[in-house]
């Protein structure tokens, strides 16, 4: 189980790493150990996933995409929760089985550990947006704007993880950040479908 020190240390790193500094690796317990252990943050990112779907159940209804009486709730949940798990061991995964033809297996372990941290502080502008949405105090067109700012933001910020972690060239790095990219789309194609059906 990761504790409240190893959260604030990987907090610290994950700031260092947005700003570009490679010392902020040494934030993570790079170990074996902390490599599974990294994957328990997603306990952590519930409340940013239980946001974002309430934020886009009313963004459906302000929409008039789907009447609230008739809204498949245990569907809904079933699917954003069956996608949290997808999304989160995917890259790993694939990565896994690549990491020796593309060269990247003496830094796997490093990367996928701040990867899993560095979701952390990437959730945050989406949650601010959520919340701001859901509270009112936005509408619906500038949470979408907003949205779309924060993904440019975070995709910066993966980049510069891949960058620093795997110790790559730019193009792996931009490849690697790509092909996170692609399984988030097909994974939330596949949620959209789980649901909606």
């Amino acid at each position: 189980m990761i504790s409240l020190d190893e959260i604030r240390a990987a907090l610290d790193g994950s700031w260092l790493l947005l700003r570009n500094r490679p010392e902020g690796m040494t934030f993570f317990d790079q170990s074996i150990q902390g490599f599974w252990r990294s994957f328990t943050v997603v306990v952590l990112l519930v409340p940013v996933l239980l946001v974002s779907g309430l934020a886009e159940k009313q963004f459906f209804f302000a929409e008039n995409l789907f009447p609230p009486d008739a809204f498949p709730d245990q569907a809904y949940w079933t699917a954003q929760f069956i996608g949290l798990g997808m999304d989160w061991i995917a890259l790993p995964v694939l990565l896994a089985l690549v990491a020796v033809p593309i060269g990247i297996s003496h830094r796997y372990v490093p990367f996928i550990v701040a990867r899993n941290w560095t979701s952390l502080l990437a959730s945050v502008p989406y949650m601010i947006t959520y919340l701001l949405f859901l509270l009112g105090i936005i509408s619906s067109g500038i949470a979408v704007l907003l949205s779309f700012s924060c993904l440019l933001v975070v995709l910066w910020y993966r980049f510069l993880v891949a960058r620093i972690a795997l110790q790559a060239p730019i193009s792996l790095a931009i490849g690697v950040v790509v092909l996170d990219i692609v399984l988030t789309l097909v994974i939330a194609q596949i949620v959209g479908h789980l649901w909606k059906v």
